[in-house]
């Protein structure tokens, strides 16, 4: 494993990882960082492997010819993606593989599902095909999936570019602070762990960074130096909204 010096030596991090995942572009990724995991290079045993899933994210934009059967899907209270409203019949839906994937069977029997899997299959047919029904899919009517490019993320106002907009950063830490990364609703991605050490990372949106700045540096944590210069070093990629915050407190 690549990050099990840390783990060895006791040392604590939490710091970005160097190398990015592009948006919408998974399979790239995937193959690059499989053979630093010491991973198969194999696309079929990603699909078994949640954790390195857990590591690419899709942003995809949505149209409707009607908002029906959309609203009927958000009933369904659809975990771990975020999905905001752009305009009238037009959505931005976003998470990593792993959380499509599990949305997909979660709440399969739904329109919106279905043509979202059809448009997963067509477009990451490694990473989704294995969740095709024997049987096959009816496409269903005037819904229309998507990806976002990277331009369009970007053109998007802030606050939704902080929801919709993923970072990777590593951690080696005691198994103990994870426990504020559970109360904050963070999902860590965990590589390598022993007694009372865990190393691994974490994908998630800006939003979430900033939840996790406000958490540790409002009050005088273990962490705080830590994540004090993970905010300098988020300023540095993100100068808004990072740019704006203290070092110290909110």
């Amino acid at each position: 494993m690549m990050l099990s010096s840390a783990l060895m030596e006791g040392k604590k991090e939490l710091q970005i990882f160097p190398i990015q995942p592009t948006p919408n572009e998974p399979l790239t990724f995937l193959k690059e960082i499989a053979r630093k995991l010491n991973c198969p290079d194999d696309p079929q045993k990603w699909r078994e492997n949640e954790k390195i899933l857990s590591l690419v994210s899709l942003v995809l934009l949505v149209d409707l010819d009607s908002e029906t059967p959309f609203h009927k899907f958000l009933e369904g209270q659809p975990c771990q993606v975020n999905i905001d409203k752009l305009s009238r019949k037009r959505y931005v839906i976003s998470g990593s593989i792993r959380s499509f994937r599990e949305l997909y069977l979660e709440l399969k029997e739904q329109k919106v599902s279905k043509a979202l899997l059809i448009f997963l299959c067509q477009n990451f047919p490694e990473l989704f095909e294995d969740l095709w029904p024997k049987h096959g899919l009816v496409p269903p009517v005037g819904i229309h999936f998507r990806t976002l490019t990277t331009q369009e993320l970007k053109a998007l106002e802030l606050p939704l570019q902080m929801r919709h907009y993923y970072l990777l950063s590593r951690f080696s830490l005691e198994l103990i602070d994870l426990l504020d990364f559970c109360e904050l609703e963070i999902r860590p991605t965990i590589l390598v762990k022993d007694s009372s050490w865990a190393q691994g990372f974490l994908y998630l949106p800006l939003i979430q960074y900033m939840a996790l700045l406000s958490r540790f540096l409002g009050t005088e944590h273990p962490l705080k130096g830590l994540v004090r210069n993970l905010l300098q070093e988020l300023k540095k990629c993100f100068p808004e909204p990072f740019g704006l915050l203290p070092d110290l407190s909110f």
